[in-house]
């Protein structure tokens, strides 16, 4: 399992930042829920439409959860919750909700553990993942 980067020039002003490279993952595509369900039913017992539909209702029944206040955490998977973005007011007895909210975000943050011996957070999903310059491109110090 790898994914491929690219090298991209920063376009921020400041001299700290103006004119650095940072890497920038490169997608190798798109793989929709019809797709997975097929590569599902060959590694199980579970018929390609019995997987879409558990899928629809897994979507279904988190809209529902997190509408109804709550965070819904899929074991393995991560957690998603609501969050609002709201504008300032300068009292708190000026705040209207339907004036003042600007939007409603779902925010998802992937399952995972924190290293005893340097405290950072390894994701499940990028654990084991190597990275790749994408090919063609010159390859630079690894």
């Amino acid at each position: 399992m790898s994914i491929l980067i690219r090298l991209m020039q920063s376009k921020f002003k400041n001299k700290v930042q103006q004119s650095k490279w940072y890497a920038k993952v490169v997608s190798t595509g798109e793989i929709h829920t019809d797709e997975l369900a097929t590569i599902i039913e060959s590694n199980t017992t579970f018929k390609r439409g019995e997987v879409q539909g558990l899928i629809t209702e897994l979507v279904d029944e988190l809209k529902q959860q997190l509408s109804d206040g709550k965070t819904v955490v899929l074991d393995g998977f991560g957690r998603f919750h609501l969050t609002v973005e709201s504008d300032l007011v300068a009292q708190q007895a000026d705040f209207n909700i339907h004036q003042h909210i600007r939007r409603i975000k779902c925010k998802f943050l992937p399952a995972g553990n924190r290293l005893a011996h340097t405290g950072i957070i390894q994701q499940t999903f990028s654990k084991d993942v190597e990275v790749e310059w994408i090919p063609g491109k010159a390859k630079r110090h690894s």
